[in-house]
């Protein structure tokens, strides 16, 4: 007896056309997660080192002087204009948990998108992107509105990645500025973003070579400009800087130092790896080697190679954060690099790597990545919603004392205040407190 084999029929476009409502579909529930997390859990009161900056959101301090002033090892003007911007807007600490997530989201819907048209179709594995960025293991972002600055960091470092990777010989000015542009921005997010800036300005440098040899000079001379500027912004940045006096010298252990960096990109999953953050670091470093590998040999395709350079020069960049984080927390020791809010400064990493598999058409490393990100998520959701709850806790109690008419300086001195995630802020919450009762702000209006 003989058997005839038969192929399966082709995927359709209504296949694919129901693999992409259902991928939205993930992504909205997804998103819709999110949102929920802020609702339930954000309290209209100043979280952490949110106290510092009641004087400056209500008016009793001047707005310029603190856009700029430091804060830890960070000037972060960007985000402390949307902050004010937000908060002047709406008097509601929440806006900014809320604009966090819509950010992400959108972020999260749109890479679904181009991978879907950089693959010439949708894979399952393209949920890696809600499920990766829109986790409640963000928690430590999500519930101070301020974090909108490392939210800032992922939004700008990942449109990076994208405009590296459809960068051509054709579109090369319009790519550079539109890096430039970014990379401006990005400077202007905080300490995080000045580490980006000299490899990716070193990249713009090499596109303007290009576009220059292509015979347009003056776009050129604009594109070394745009490459300069966020240069120049460092020695700004510096004018006047001093360290924290509560934070360790920077390590020159190496050990330890590795070991924080390894914590860090570790995070890229979310917190809900930090148990084996050692495994998650060892592959994301087999990972980013075998990315290099199929990388670096396109360099000869002179179709590719401002691509090729672009990747590596962001790579490279967001490496060095993880790597500066090492460094200025290692001397704390181990596990310093296990914070939840270090999640989105590496993230992008996660992304670069992504994308480029899929534009190269191998499945296998974006269905790894998505596969981890799965791993981790009851993890991170675990992790979120138990801290979380405790956030919340401490806020329903310090909101019941306030309205009980406890004095700012009973609800600072005493429980939950002082075990709290806001024990460290006594002094500026003595401050804030009077403040917010005065304009009747959130669980201090009475």
């Amino acid at each position: 007896m003989t058997q005839t084999y038969t192929p399966p029929p082709p995927a359709t476009s209504a296949t694919f056309g129901s693999l992409r409502r259902a991928l939205v579909a993930v992504w909205a529930v997804f998103a819709l997660g999110a949102f929920a997390f802020v609702a339930f859990i954000g309290t209209n009161a100043p979280y952490a080192d949110e106290w510092e900056f009641v004087p400056a959101l209500l008016g009793d301090e001047p707005a310029g002087p603190w856009l700029w002033q430091q804060h830890n090892e960070h000037r972060m003007p960007l985000p402390r204009a949307v902050v004010l911007t937000y908060f002047k807007l709406t008097h509601d600490f929440r806006a900014g948990m809320v604009l966090q997530v819509a950010m992400l989201s959108a972020l999260a819907l749109f890479l679904v998108r181009l991978a879907d048209k950089l693959r010439g179709k949708p894979h399952w594995a393209d949920a890696f992107f809600p499920v990766s960025l829109l986790h409640i293991g963000h928690w430590e972002n999500f519930v101070m509105g301020y974090q909108v600055c490392f939210v800032l960091f992922a939004v700008l470092t990942t449109s990076l990645v994208v405009i590296v990777l459809r960068i051509t010989r054709e579109n090369a000015f319009r790519s550079g500025a539109l890096a430039g542009v970014c990379l401006m921005l990005l400077a202007l997010t905080g300490g995080s973003g000045l580490v980006v800036v000299p490899c990716v300005s070193a990249w713009i440098v090499f596109v303007a070579v290009n576009v220059w040899r292509g015979g347009s000079k003056g776009r050129a001379v604009l594109l070394l400009v745009l490459a300069v500027l966020p240069i120049a912004y460092l020695g700004v940045y510096f004018q006047d800087y001093h360290k924290p006096p509560h934070h360790p010298a920077p390590s020159s252990n190496p050990i330890a130092v590795a070991g924080v960096t390894g914590e860090v990109l570790a995070m890229s999953f979310g917190i809900g790896l930090s148990v084996v953050w050692w495994a998650a670091a060892s592959g994301l470093l087999v990972v980013g080697v075998l990315t290099l590998t199929v990388l670096v040999p396109r360099w000869k395709e002179p179709d590719e190679r401002l691509s090729v350079a672009g990747l590596i020069a962001v790579a490279a960049g967001v490496t060095g954060v993880a790597l500066a984080i090492g460094v200025g927390r290692g001397g704390w020791g181990a596990g310093m690099g296990l914070w939840s809010r270090y999640s989105l400064l590496t993230w992008p990493l996660l992304a670069a790597t992504y994308l480029v598999w899929v534009k190269l058409g191998r499945k296998w490393v974006p269905i790894a990545l998505c596969v981890v990100a799965a791993l981790a998520f009851p993890g991170n959701t675990g992790t979120g919603m138990a801290n979380g709850s405790v956030v919340a806790a401490h806020y329903a109690d310090i909101a019941a004392q306030a309205q009980s008419g406890l004095t700012a300086e009973q609800i600072v001195t005493g429980e939950p205040f002082t075990v709290s995630h806001h024990s460290g802020q006594p002094e500026r919450a003595l401050r804030a407190i009077p403040l917010l009762r005065r304009d009747r702000i959130g669980i201090f209006a009475r």
